[in-house]
């Protein structure tokens, strides 16, 4: 037969684990109406500190490499970041092995750090340490409770912060999710920015007609960034400057060596028109900013716009073909130096002087032309049979008298039903030029 006495300590367990129940039930609300990580962790922590009646505390959660535990907490004003290497101080131990921890007297264990209350003023006497685990069961953080106000923790602690875990892994897990796809979209947007700016500096065509010289350009990617590189520029002595290059690589790292390309060249042009000294001073100038491994291929030149004289240089690119009108003969003018950002202070030389005659088309492209290749997955491109430069001179030849906005459309679309896909696996940049005849 029950005690008077019995009965009432069974009422007193039966309310206490009801009010446990109700808190953990407001708790597992809570921390699903927000998906800010910092206000999430405050949210947990006042959870935890209300379920096992604790004075202060703290909540980790362990990093992506699982290498240490962090935590923000408020000095003043401002949020600032804590760190603790899995395996150090309790809470480590805790992310180590899993195990909770109950200190009725926290100086007595060795792992304890003294210098936190000798800092703060604060006098840490008992403290319970438990592991946050997700649904899989694996340790993403830990509870540390500090001073319980009435005793000691106990055994009905830890089975609070048992249940009250799983609650706070799936809320912190929704909020991670959250905080990675917000940012996924400001990089996106971001990314979106920088290649709209380079669009913008890059144009898809371009053409431009000075005196005697009609020029066309054509830019066409074969991911949202290009690492090519053409432009048509006025030269302080009146010649019409223009150039193709390309960087090793596609995306938005090559591009973003081409619009630095492009930054440094037209800040040359403003006083220089030797198309030889702009190729040396870009070369000095772009070397140093380049990572190992990374280099551009480049042609420059300079035309006459009333007598066609013509002056180039060229550094590691595809000979540019000038096909001559009056004889249907094509002379190529090749390589005369080694690739831009392989080393400062090269000297490069010049071409030969030439003079385009009327009608006469200088045609300048990038690899993604020649090296267009049929989609094969079963051999490595070197085997594929490529566009190549003979099937290029024939659309040249083919094409040129129409003149040069025809001429790159010829070369696009010829490159287009040669792969049989639309989608280009390198950039397909062209520049065409051409005296009036």
């Amino acid at each position: 037969m029950s005690t008077p006495v019995a009965d009432g300590d069974r009422i007193l367990r039966l309310e206490q684990e009801l009010a446990r129940e109700r808190k953990l039930n407001e708790a597992a609300y809570a921390l699903h109406t927000t998906l800010d990580l910092d206000e999430l962790l405050g949210l947990i922590l006042k959870a935890a500190r209300e379920g096992v009646d604790s004075d202060r505390g703290t909540v980790y959660l362990l990093s992506d490499d699982g290498q240490e535990l962090w935590s923000r907490v408020l000095s003043g004003s401002e949020k600032l970041t804590i760190r603790l290497p899995v395996g150090r101080g309790i809470a480590g131990a805790v992310a180590a092995d899993g195990a909770s921890v109950r200190l009725d007297d926290v100086y007595l264990d060795k792992r304890f750090d003294r210098s936190w209350d000798a800092k703060s003023g604060y006098r840490t006497r008992t403290m319970l340490a438990a592991p946050i685990r997700n649904r899989a069961d694996k340790v993403v953080g830990v509870f540390q409770l500090m001073n319980k106000k009435t005793g000691v923790f106990g055994a009905e602690d830890e089975r609070f912060l048992e249940s009250l875990s799983v609650h706070a892994a799936l809320a912190v897990e929704n909020a991670t999710l959250h905080t990675s796809a917000l940012e996924r979209e400001r990089q996106s947007r971001e990314i979106a920015l920088a290649l709209d700016i380079q669009r913008k500096i890059q144009p898809e065509r371009l053409v431009r007609a000075t005196g005697g010289i009609v020029a066309a350009g054509m830019n066409r990617l074969c991911e949202d960034a290009s690492g090519d590189y053409y432009d048509l520029i006025e030269l302080p002595d009146g010649r019409l400057g223009f150039c193709v290059g390309d960087v090793s690589g596609h995306g938005l790292g090559s591009a973003l060596v081409m619009a630095q390309a492009r930054a440094w060249l037209r800040g040359f042009t403003r006083t220089q028109a030797d198309p030889l000294q702009l190729l040396t001073l870009l070369n000095d100038n772009i070397t140093p900013d380049l990572e190992l491994g990374k280099f551009m291929t480049f042609f420059l030149g300079a035309v006459h716009p009333e007598t066609g004289a013509l002056e180039w240089a060229n550094a590691g690119h595809p000979a540019a073909l000038l096909l001559r009108s009056a004889t249907g003969e094509v002379e190529e003018l090749s390589p005369g130096g080694i690739m831009l950002g392989v080393f400062a202070g090269f000297s490069y030389t010049g071409g030969a002087a030439k003079t385009l005659g009327p009608g006469d088309t200088l045609l300048l492209y990038t690899d993604g032309a020649t090296e267009a290749a049929v989609e094969d997955k079963a051999h490595a491109k070197e085997e594929q049979d490529m566009f190549g430069e003979e099937r290029l001179l024939a659309v040249l030849r083919a094409t040129a008298p129409q003149g040069p906005e025809a001429l790159l459309d010829a070369v696009r679309d010829a490159v287009i039903s040669f792969t049989t896909s639309p989608n280009l696996r390198d950039d397909l940049t062209l520049l065409a030029i051409q005296r009036k005849a």
